[in-house]
């Protein structure tokens, strides 16, 4: 039997090109004739083309309306012209690809009584893929024909009821509309509704309106006839829920089910992994954001070709969160839809099996901070290899930074460092510090790498951790050789300073140091400005007490715009504990500036080598800082005398030739043959069914960076009562909490 292919066009020339080309084009064995109808363009080029192209074309019949009828009116004129056949109803601005229209027709022969048939598109409400019930984009990297290729291939065959189809490609078999009818010019006018409102007609018939999973058509939205639907889309609601009582419940409960959802994830799981050609790694993490995820996020986009990474994070007790850490919107991000939950003490094992089917063929562990014992053993459980990145000392330091009760680096001459006083790792289990090290310990000798952002972290671990296979392998954020040099400004006798810090300061991030030295500047007049793009871990003084001014909390994408608004002459970064990398140096290397740094952590090997950086001792005082900054700003600011660079420490060049380099790009994963097409297919359709299955994930898991927790400790602090109750804690438990704060 032939099915006619109507398309209604009023306007977009291009739109309409592509529509007619890909039809023309596909290679359905379906017999069809493509019926176009011109609802009298106000575009002349529109007409002028659709005219010589049906001249051109035997497979087109061209009807023309007199009188412009809109889309209600104009689709009943072409379901008339197609008098016996199965009608296809295709918007002027879609795409479609292969034997698009055999898969329609088959879905709506499957079943005896199945009217309409709708296929799933980026733009189609409850048909629409990647983001169900959103306007969604061609995904990054697929054609139209790539894209329906991969539903086809894993979804054959497959589709479920929906209350309703979608006008912009709806099957409709010859049989339903005999005996439901046209669609209702009366009610619906022009448009909007009137496909709605013929779906829930043939339900009522005893019909059954089909979501075809296997098919994928291109819709762009809104050109063929206009973009003005608001108030007519609000008129046809209301005229729909008249009509049809039952409708918006029978939406609702489709809205809560989902059905189409396992169909959605087998394919994103095919996509992202490329069939199988990208190898799946498994990211461990915490659940505090921070520079740990940030530079998780960063890999997910330099092993893009090669890898996909899947985030599992604590999510309180027993329970793990996992998501899959996409591209969206030119942002790599967890993702919200492509998420579930697992309670370990229960299905554990479900999770394990998921991993197995994912293929999970690494696991790299960031930080256990907040999981189960079970999650130290998954490498193992699934057969794979692992990595440890350490973002700090957590390892061998409960306390994870190195500071003791004051906020400040400890470490005496036995290695042992704050003050030996440690919280146990677990609440749960009260480990002592030596029986946590010793699991730590045997954990990363285990490992196939324990990599380090920065040599200095990598010593430190060469240290605690003996036997373990280190590798420094910086973050991916910036380029060192193609960072800016500095050219900074020559400063009249008399001008000031300006010295900035940057991020979320706490007590070992130099908070209280920074306020110091600017008091120290306003009490003794020097010609110095300090700004905080950021914020303290409590209020700190400002001007006119201090010559400090406090800019608040910004988004890292903003940094940039600031520190260019600002034009600091010299960064400064007061820390008081051992940092593995810091991204706030890395803005400042980015914008060129020159920079103050303790020489303690990664601060000091990142600018070796580097003009107009200074290293001063970490454990300085507030007025030795100051006579370092008046000098630079005499001697290199206003005498404009030549700074020796600082030099790498001989230890760590030492250390550095010891490790050799490496890199994430070349060193991270070994090459892999991807499994035959047809174990990648059954794959995806058991990690969409098992995902489908899972708990969803818990919105109230998503992580909570340290600085939104610094941000609401500050507001709490200054409300008049809660602040009142803050302060009466004692001090030893707010030192506990400034420490998990820290990271």
């Amino acid at each position: 039997p032939t099915v006619d292919i109507i398309v209604p066009v009023y306007r977009g020339l291009r739109d309409t090109q592509v529509c007619i080309d890909a039809v023309l084009a596909g290679g359905p064995r379906t017999d069809w004739r493509l019926i176009v109808i011109n609802d009298c363009s106000p575009e002349p080029e529109v007409t002028a083309w659709l005219r010589d192209k049906a001249a051109a074309e035997p497979r087109i019949t061209l009807l023309e309306n007199e009188h412009n009828l809109g889309f209600v009116g104009t689709v009943n004129r072409g379901m008339r012209q197609s008098e016996h056949n199965d009608v296809l109803l295709l918007n002027s601005d879609t795409e479609v690809a292969g034997d698009w229209l055999d898969r329609l027709r088959a879905a709506a022969y499957r079943q005896a009584r199945a009217g309409t048939v709708t296929p799933f598109s980026g733009n189609a409400t409850i048909c629409s893929y990647p983001v169900f019930c959103a306007d969604n984009p061609l995904p990054p990297g697929h054609s139209t024909a790539s894209l329906d290729r991969l539903f086809a291939q894993v979804n054959a065959g497959q589709s479920v009821p929906v209350p309703t189809g979608v006008g912009f490609c709806m099957y409709i078999r010859r049989d339903c509309l005999q005996a439901v009818g046209l669609f209702d010019e009366a009610h619906f006018g022009k448009g909007y509704g009137e496909e709605n409102d013929f779906c829930q007609r043939a339900i009522g018939l005893g019909w059954h309106n089909l979501h075809a999973l296997d098919t994928y058509v291109l819709h762009t939205g809104g050109v063929s006839f206009g973009d003005s639907k608001s108030p007519r889309e609000q008129a046809a609601m209301e005229t729909l829920r008249r009509l049809h009582p039952g409708y918006d419940a029978q939406v609702q409960r489709f809205l809560q089910l989902d059905p189409a959802r396992p169909a959605r994830l087998a394919v994103d799981w095919l996509r992202h992994t490329d069939g199988g050609r990208r190898q799946v790694v498994l990211v461990v993490q915490h659940q505090r954001g921070g520079g740990t995820e940030r530079h998780i996020l960063e890999l997910a986009a330099t092993l893009a070709d090669t890898a996909v990474l899947v985030s599992l994070r604590p999510a309180g007790g027993q329970r793990v969160q996992l998501q899959l850490i996409e591209q969206d919107a030119g942002r790599w991000a967890p993702s919200r839809r492509w998420a579930a939950s697992f309670d370990l003490g229960h299905d554990g094992d479900a999770l394990l099996r998921l991993l197995r089917d994912m293929a999970v063929s690494h696991v790299r562990y960031h930080h256990l901070l907040g999981h189960a014992p079970r999650v130290w053993t998954l490498a193992h459980e699934l057969g794979v290899a692992y990595d440890v990145t350490c973002h700090d000392f957590y390892s061998f330091c409960t306390h994870i930074t190195l500071t003791g009760r004051h906020g400040r680096y400890q470490m005496d001459a036995q290695g042992e460092c704050c003050g030996g006083d440690h919280p146990p790792s677990l609440p749960e289990t009260r480990e002592p510090i030596d029986a946590w090290r010793i699991r730590n310990r045997r954990f990363l000798q285990q490992a196939r790498f324990v990599l380090t952002p920065s040599l200095d972290t990598a010593e430190r671990m060469r240290r605690a951790m003996p036997g373990a296979t280190l590798r420094c392998a910086p973050h991916t954020d910036i380029l060192p050789d193609t960072l800016p040099m500095p050219q900074p400004p020559r400063l009249a006798a008399q001008e000031p300073l300006r010295i900035v810090a940057i991020g979320a300061l706490s007590v070992i991030k130099g908070a209280d140091v920074l306020e110091e030295t600017a008091r120290l500047a306003r009490r003794a007049g020097a010609p110095l400005e300090f700004h905080l793009i950021g914020y303290g871990y409590r209020h700190l003084q400002t001007a006119p007490g201090t010559a400090l001014t406090v800019h608040g909390q910004y988004a890292d994408e903003d940094l940039p715009a600031l520190l260019q608004r600002l034009a600091p002459h010299l960064a400064w970064f007061p820390a008081q504990w051992p940092e593995t990398y810091s991204y706030t140096l890395s803005a400042a290397l980015q914008a060129g500036l020159p920079v103050a740094v303790p020489d303690l952590g990664a601060f000091a090997e990142r600018v070796a080598e580097r003009p107009w950086s200074w290293v001063q001792a970490w454990d300085s005082s507030a007025s030795q800082w100051l006579e370092l900054f008046l000098r630079i700003r005499q001697q290199a600011f206003v005498d404009g005398q030549v700074q020796a660079a600082p030099p790498l420490s001989a230890p760590l060049q030492a250390l550095r030739r010891q490790l050799g380099d490496w890199q994430y790009a070349s060193d991270y994963l070994p090459a892999a043959a991807p499994a035959p097409w047809p174990e990648q297919l059954e794959r995806a359709r058991r990690v969409a069914a098992a995902l489908a299955q899972a708990a969803p994930a818990d919105a109230a898991a998503a992580p909570l960076g340290a600085d939104r927790l610094y941000a609401l400790a500050l507001r709490l602090q200054r409300l008049p009562l809660l602040g009142r109750a803050l302060r009466a804690v004692p001090r030893s438990w707010r030192y506990r909490v400034r420490q998990l704060l820290s990271r």
